[in-house]
């Protein structure tokens, strides 16, 4: 149907009114839902044009239904806390098809004899989580996965998303859940958009939509082209017996689904509903890095049951890294904060699990050589959770002689042009692994400098937001900001002064600073960056000495003592801290810091546990998992474990959440720590025996 199409303006306004609504919901459906719009954007917005004049002529019409109170017009004061009536659980994840195989047995067994389970397989969707609430047939609330048990209220963000209906048929409450994700193609034009402003691109859609779903400003969220898939029915209606029989429920409504479930019985037919989805992954409209197998008899379900984190009934299959093969242009040397130079390949852009990717890490000279790339080079290069994918082989046989000689890493830094040093780098430093590194030396090189900003106040540190990559270039290129203390003297003039600052941005990154000197000292140690003190080690640090006071007043066989007695602290440790104290330059950083109230806070203690089912046991956790790292680390040290920074000669086990790197796996090969994943981890917190 197109505006010709529509009732005359002479008709009554009510029914003008349901009409536009009718036929601009419509459009939204086919647009945002199907995939298939049916106008222009610019016949699109005349209907939109004449709802909001026939309703600013008649206010009586406006209901929370119409098209336009999709956008809100002030945005929210902060997030406000909604608890979610039914837990929002996150699933286990299967690499293989040994352990797709190992879900089935668990699934069979557990339940009653006789009964055959059938799977329903759909793809899984790389967003963010949500859940929404529809009651008497409107929408009335919609929150974000939080930690399971509590979200937060994005009703007023959700709203906007033009493929959410603002009302359904059905009148009885509804909870659904799904993703918000942004559309590949959108998420390109989204990046160009922003290139022409001036911003940094977003690295992937995921990324771009999870970021956007949490706004306060839902005019902002308007613009980031959000879309929503749902994907489960919670609660109501009544009458469903199967996950199946809900997607296609939900399809009738009118609420959109990906609509891509297949029906499998065998292990076989599993597998190949698997195959399918990832050989069809590149054409679907959105990310997807693997396929959700569930148990689709709700009765079945109920009877199987959760864990404490995961339901018996269902699993994620995650697909194997993608590789693409693109072209070599040129080679860019990056700055570290430690002085550490990497190289960093320049590419054609290449599609790769969803994005356009023009860069790929080299990692360093060593690696450059043993794969002999060269600009010029035909490469294959691979993503496997990394913002910056690796290079991981070069195409020889298409090589015709075009290409450069082998690249060698700079004498001078590209950052200050400081001579660079090089030497053969020890295990356990901030780069991995033993190769030789250069570095520059320069400890006033401002490219070092903005590195450590940025760690500094990274999440698991000082926890500083809105110190975005464009702000910290300006602060220290204009040598605003020379070191991380110089940010507590910022002022919120200076800020406002500098390219694409207004006033309210500059009063969010004064306050957001401001509000980090409140960071216990076991985060001020890790955001300072101690080579080989990571998170765990500098709450051991911490709790140790109390104090960044009293550690400064330690001399340094005092200092070598006291961390000596700390468990878990091997020699180069414990001489990597008394260095780092003894080091004139990092002392009057820290003093410069206490000086300006960062560091005063005393490090609480946690009790020392004396019993537990974890006892003499060490454990080190990595990748991503179902709850945040502090948390479990706390859960393990309560149970009486040890948790180191990283794999020991002596850790127990490793515990190896999604993306877990390849570094960590060949330690804990190289050192004979057993590794394990989070549902094991939770057996063992249990006090439950491992199989061999």
């Amino acid at each position: 149907m197109t505006p010709a199409h529509l009732p005359p303006s002479a008709k009554e306004p009510a029914e003008r009114h349901a009409a536009l609504v009718r036929e601009i919901e419509a459009h939204n459906y086919r647009y945002y839902v199907l995939d298939d719009p049916g106008v222009t954007d610019a016949e699109f917005d005349t209907l939109l044009r004449e709802l909001r004049a026939l309703e600013a002529a008649h206010p009586e019409l406006v209901t929370p239904r119409s098209p336009t109170q999709r956008v809100a017009g002030e945005p929210r004061a902060g997030a406000v806390k909604v608890k979610h009536a039914v837990r929002m659980f996150s699933l286990d994840n299967a690499y293989s098809e040994d352990e797709l195989k190992e879900f089935v047995r668990r699934v069979n067994d557990g339940l009653p004899t006789g009964a055959t389970p059938v799977f329903c397989v759909e793809p899984k969707l790389d967003g963010a989580s949500v859940e929404v609430i529809y009651d008497d047939g409107h929408l009335v609330q919609a929150s974000t996965r939080g930690d399971g048990e509590t979200g937060e209220d994005i009703t007023v963000n959700v709203r906007t998303i033009r493929g959410v209906p603002l009302a359904i048929a059905h009148k009885q409450r509804v909870t659904l859940r799904g993703e918000v994700l942004i559309f590949k193609r959108d998420h390109d034009r989204l990046n160009e958009e922003r290139a022409k402003e001036g911003l940094e691109p977003f690295a992937n859609p995921r990324n771009a939509a999870a970021g956007a779903v949490r706004m306060l400003d839902a005019r902002e969220v308007r613009k980031r082209q959000l879309r929503a898939l749902f994907y489960q029915v919670v609660e109501g209606p009544q009458i469903h017996k199967s996950h199946s029989e809900s997607l296609r429920w939900m399809a009738a409504e009118g609420i959109p689904t990906h609509r891509l479930e297949t029906s499998a019985v065998t292990l076989e037919d599993l597998v190949a509903a698997i195959h399918a989805i990832d050989r069809a992954r590149e054409s679907y409209p959105y990310e997807t890095d693997g396929a959700v197998v569930k148990v689709d008899e709700y009765r079945q379900e109920e009877i199987l049951g959760f864990t404490s984190k995961f339901p018996k009934w269902a699993i994620a299959y995650k697909f194997a890294a993608e590789r693409a093969r693109t072209i070599v242009r040129g080679v860019l040397v990056q700055v570290g904060r430690t002085g550490a130079l990497t190289p960093v390949a320049v590419l054609d852009p290449v599609e790769l699990a969803g994005t356009t990717v023009s860069r790929a890490s080299l990692h360093n000279a060593d690696v450059i050589a043993q794969l002999d790339v060269r600009i010029g080079d035909a490469v294959f290069i691979q993503k496997a959770g990394e913002v910056i994918p690796q290079v991981i082989g070069v195409d020889l046989a298409s090589r015709n002689g075009d290409e450069l000689p082998p690249f060698e890493m700079p004498s001078v830094c590209p950052a200050c042009g400081t001579r660079v040093t090089s030497r053969l780098r020890d295990e356990g430093d901030p780069e991995g692994g033993t190769e030789a590194t250069v570095r520059c030396p320069n400890r006033a090189c401002p490219a070092q400098i903005k590195a450590q900003i940025f760690y500094f106040a990274r999440r698991f540190a000082m926890d500083v937001d809105h110190l975005g990559i464009a702000l910290v270039d300006q602060l220290v290129d204009k040598s605003i900001v020379r070191d991380v203390a110089d940010l507590y003297a910022l002022t919120e003039e200076q800020v406002a002064s500098l390219e694409r600052m207004g006033d309210k941005s500059a009063k969010n990154v004064v306050a957001s600073i401001a509000a980090s000197r409140a960071r216990t000292l076991d985060r001020v140690l890790c955001g300072l960056g101690i080579p080989q003190i990571g998170q765990v080690a500098a709450k051991q640090l911490a709790e140790a000495a109390g104090t960044l006071e009293t550690m400064l007043a330690w001399t340094p066989d005092e200092m070598r003592a006291h961390v000596d007695e700390i468990r878990g602290f091997g020699p180069k440790m414990v001489e990597s801290v008394v260095a780092y104290f003894a080091d004139e330059a990092s002392r009057a950083l820290m003093k410069k810091l206490l000086l300006r109230g960062v560091g005063t806070h005393a490090q609480p203690r946690e009790a020392q546990v004396t019993e537990g089912p974890l006892m003499g046991k060490s454990f080190c956790v990595t990748g991503v998992l179902s709850r945040k790292r502090d948390d479990i680390h706390a859960e393990l040290r309560a149970a009486g474990a040890r948790v180191d920074d990283g794999v020991k000669k002596d850790t127990t086990y490793l515990v190896a959440g999604d993306k877990t790197g390849k570094a960590k796996l060949d330690q804990a090969k190289k050192t004979g720590t057993r590794v394990i994943t989070e549902t094991q981890m939770e057996a063992l917190l249990r006090g439950e025996a491992l199989a061999d």
